[in-house]
C-alpha cells in the first residue's frame, strides 16, 4: 500500500524542512499545500556570507555553509556602495549618504527602513562630502521586526559613536572620554560596549541616567597573553582587527587577529574572555561547541550544529588583507577563512578583490 507523503505529521515536517537549504527548501514547499503550510517561513538557521559586488548588479551572491554552494538573489534595495549587517539585518549606504535597514536579504519577506541620512550626523562639519568608509560598524540592539524599542549604533567617522532611536530625524553623538579611534562596538547585557585603539572597553547605558555616554570600564593589560601555538622567530606580525563578541554563555569575548606580513596570507587570533565586574581577563583556548563568526562589519557566537557543517571549536573570519596593500602589488585582498583553534591551521575558502565579504547572522 502507497504511503501518502502528504498526511505527514506537520511536525515533522517543518522538523525536516529546517534542515535544507534555500534551494530545496522552495522544492520542499511546492510539492503540495500540506507540505508548503508545514514548512518554515523563512531560514535562517546558519550565517550567509554575501559575496563582493564586483559589477554593481542588483543580483547578489551569497555562500551557504550548509551546501557549500553560491545562491544568487535579486536585491534591488541594496544597489549601494557600503554594507553592515546586524542581528540578520543589513545596513546599506548610497553614494548620496543615504541609510536604509533592510530585514534578512535571504528572507521571502522583504522589511525596509530608512534611516537619517549622513548629514544628520553631528561634529561631520569638516566632511565636504560623503565618503564610503563613514561608517566602520552598525549594531541593532534588538531586531525591528521583535522589539519596537530598538536602538541603532554605529562607529562613524573612525572615533565617533552615533545613536539613533526610532522616530527621531537626526543621529546623536555619544561623548567619550577617548580621542582614540574605535576598533568595534557591540550590544552586550543591555548596553553598548566598544573597544578602541587602545585596547580600552567602553560602555554605554542607552537606558540610563547617562544615555549619550560612554565611560572606560576597563582597560586591557599592557602585555597580552602569548600566542598558544609556535610561530617562526622574528616573524613581522600586526593587528589586522580587533572584535568584540558575546559568546554563547553570555561571556565578553575580545578577539584579536593578526596577520603575517609574508607573500602568502597567513592569520592567526587571539582570544580573551573579560570579567567587567571582577576586571579580569583570562585567555581561551577552546571553545568547546561554540564558533566565532568575526568580520569587519558583523560578529556573532553560534552553537555548532554538525546538522549544518559547522565545524566546533573554529573561528570563521572575513578579512580585509591590509599587508597585500602595503607591500605588494595585487592590492588588498579579501576573503574569508576558518581558524582552527585546537592547532592553529587556517582553511581559506572564498576570496574576493574589493569589498569586504558580509556576515549576515541568522535571525530567530
Amino acid at each position: 500500500m502507497g504511503r501518502n507523503w502528504a498526511e505527514l505529521p506537520p511536525e515533522l515536517l517543518q522538523l525536516c524542512s529546517q534542515r535544507l537549504c534555500p534551494k530545496n527548501l522552495s522544492a520542499f514547499r511546492a510539492v503540495c499545500r500540506s507540505w508548503q503550510s508545514a514548512a518554515v517561513k523563512e531560514w535562517s538557521d546558519v550565517p550567509w556570507l554575501m559575496l563582493t559586488d564586483e559589477n554593481g548588479m542588483p543580483q547578489r551572491e551569497f555562500f551557504c555553509l550548509s551546501c557549500q554552494q553560491v545562491h544568487k538573489k535579486l536585491l534591488p534595495e541594496v544597489m549601494a556602495n557600503g554594507y553592515f549587517s546586524s542581528r540578520g539585518w543589513v545596513l546599506t549606504t548610497s553614494r548620496d549618504g543615504e541609510f536604509h535597514m533592510l530585514k534578512n536579504p535571504m528572507s521571502r519577506y522583504s522589511h525596509i527602513i530608512k534611516l537619517p541620512n549622513w548629514n544628520k550626523f553631528p561634529n561631520i562639519e569638516d566632511l565636504p562630502f560623503f565618503d564610503v568608509d563613514f561608517i566602520r560598524k552598525f549594531v541593532l540592539s534588538d531586531s525591528p521586526t521583535t522589539s519596537p524599542e530598538y536602538k541603532v549604533m554605529v562607529i562613524y567617522d573612525n572615533r565617533q559613536l552615533g545613536l539613533w532611536k526610532p522616530g527621531e530625524e537626526e543621529w546623536t553623538a555619544v561623548d567619550s572620554p577617548t580621542d582614540e579611534r574605535i576598533y568595534d562596538v557591540i550590544y552586550y547585557k543591555g548596553s553598548f560596549v566598544a573597544v578602541d585603539f587602545e585596547n580600552r572597553i567602553l560602555r554605554c547605558d542607552v537606558d540610563g541616567p547617562t544615555p549619550f555616554e560612554a565611560r572606560v570600564v576597563f582597560q586591557m593589560p599592557q602585555r597580552l597573553p602569548e600566542f598558544k601555538h609556535e610561530y617562526p622567530p622574528g616573524s613581522l606580525w600586526y593587528v589586522n582587527q580587533v572584535c568584540l563578541v558575546q559568546s554563547t554563555t553570555g561571556s565578553l569575548l575580545f578577539v584579536s587577529l593578526e596577520e603575517h606580513v609574508a607573500s602568502t596570507i597567513t592569520f592567526r587570533f587571539l582570544v580573551l574572555e573579560i570579567d567587567l565586574d571582577t576586571q579580569m581577563c583570562t585567555a581561551v583556548e577552546n571553545l568547546e561547541n561554540t564558533s566565532l563568526f568575526l568580520g569587519h562589519n558583523s560578529s556573532f557566537s553560534l552553537e555548532v550544529d554538525e546538522d549544518h557543517l559547522i565545524k566546533p571549536n573554529c573561528i570563521y573570519f572575513t578579512y580585509v588583507r591590509l599587508s597585500s596593500s602595503q607591500f605588494f602589488e595585487d592590492g588588498g585582498d579579501t576573503g574569508m577563512g576558518i581558524y582552527h583553534l585546537e592547532d592553529g591551521t587556517v582553511e581559506l575558502h572564498v576570496e574576493g578583490k574589493s569589498s569586504p565579504l558580509l556576515w549576515i547572522e541568522p535571525c530567530f
